[in-house]
């Protein structure tokens, strides 16, 4: 019973002193990510919700973007964590053509969210996450008469929505990492006031375990 007391402690310590020799740290963490949108609205969609204000429009908008934002969570062991992110996800420009008149604007989402991580190391410094969370995101549609003649106003809105996410992470040593992701928020927006749709984030990101 002694030896195998022994062996168990043995191999417990083993795994401790492995684990803390390949970069990876347990506790609070905190980064900056920058990244590469795909927006999932349509210029269609825009026009559904001009349509709303009584502007019938055929629209044109821009579908990528550049992003940027902050994360930091708690990685509770090797392979759990839990992470809290705001995400700028674009600015994109859009141009409506009305019967007698041009509307011009952007759609600025935003998001916060609330997710979940399962981790992978599967080398000394290599980790692979997938990610499972809730978004609060708030969108903004800003809209201008190019002649002034068509009556047209700003709109906003705020929705609950899903996001599904994975990559990889590099560990370094004294607690820096870095991480290559993908993320995918669903439910952007409101097809009433300013579209609504999908956005798919891709990200580079560098961050410090504390």
């Amino acid at each position: 019973m002694k030896n195998k007391l022994t062996l168990a402690a043995a191999l417990a310590l083993a795994s401790s002193a492995a684990f803390a020799q390949s970069g990876e740290k347990d506790g609070w963490y905190a980064g900056l990510d920058l990244g590469y949108t795909r927006l999932g609205i349509s210029g269609g969609d825009i026009d559904g919700a001009l349509a709303n204000q009584g502007i019938a429009s055929s629209t044109s908008i821009d579908q990528s973007d550049k992003s940027i934002g902050i994360s930091g969570g708690y990685r509770f062991n090797r392979n759990f964590a839990a992470e809290a992110a705001w995400e700028s996800l674009g600015r994109y420009a859009y141009s409506s053509t009305t019967a007698a008149d041009t509307i011009n604007g952007k759609l600025k989402p935003s998001a916060l969210s609330l997710s979940a991580l399962g981790i992978y190391p599967f080398t000394r410094n290599w980790s692979a996450y997938g990610k499972l969370g809730v978004t609060r995101t708030e969108m903004d549609l800003t809209a201008s008469s190019t002649t002034g003649a068509t009556a047209v106003s700003n709109q906003s809105s705020s929705s609950t929505g899903w996001l599904v996410g994975g990559g990889l992470t590099y560990d370094f040593d004294g607690g820096y990492y870095t991480k290559l992701g993908w993320d995918r928020y669903e439910h952007v927006g409101d097809s009433a006031s300013t579209g609504k749709g999908s956005i798919d984030l891709y990200q580079i990101g560098v961050g410090m375990r504390f």
